[in-house]
């Protein structure tokens, strides 16, 4: 009985374990890649944490406007600055995001000063930062800035 226990909870964590390994880290050059390969739609990169209160909050309006806007030439891309890259993908399940998150490197959070999260970065469609910044962003907030960068 003790054997199958354990098997059971070996095929159980399974799944788990194959999404943290599947997690990938990001540098500075690997971040200036991906942005420059979403050229001409309006990003947002999301620095988070899975133990940070404001970012627990702010994720499920970013599940929202991704599923709003994600046709519309918006791309959310996560970026996790979790010290245990084990803790992000359970987490990221439980709360149903679906866009790509990656860890970040430490190349990228010094290339943006990021001193505390959750930490916003918005791109324009000409692969501009036009707007950086701490603390948690609003939904009605969110909906302003994608509406005016697809404007542009």
């Amino acid at each position: 009985m003790k054997r199958l226990s354990l098997a059971l909870l070996f095929v159980l964590l399974l799944p788990a374990l194959a999404s943290a390994a599947s997690l990938e880290s990001l540098d500075r050059k690997g971040l200036d890649d991906l942005l420059a390969s979403h050229k001409g739609k309006a990003v947002m990169l999301n620095f988070f944490a899975t133990w940070c209160p404001p970012c627990r909050m702010e994720i499920p309006d970013l599940v929202k406007i991704h599923e709003k806007y994600a046709d519309k030439g918006v791309v959310i891309i996560g970026l996790s600055v979790d010290e245990d890259k084990n803790a992000v993908p359970g987490f990221l399940q439980k709360l149903g995001v679906k866009y790509p998150v990656y860890m970040a490197g430490s190349s990228i959070t010094r290339a943006f000063g990021i001193s505390s999260i959750p930490f916003n970065v918005f791109v324009d469609k000409k692969g501009d930062v036009v707007l950086a910044g701490t603390g948690l962003v609003e939904h009605k907030d969110l909906v302003e800035i994608f509406d005016k960068l697809l404007e542009d």
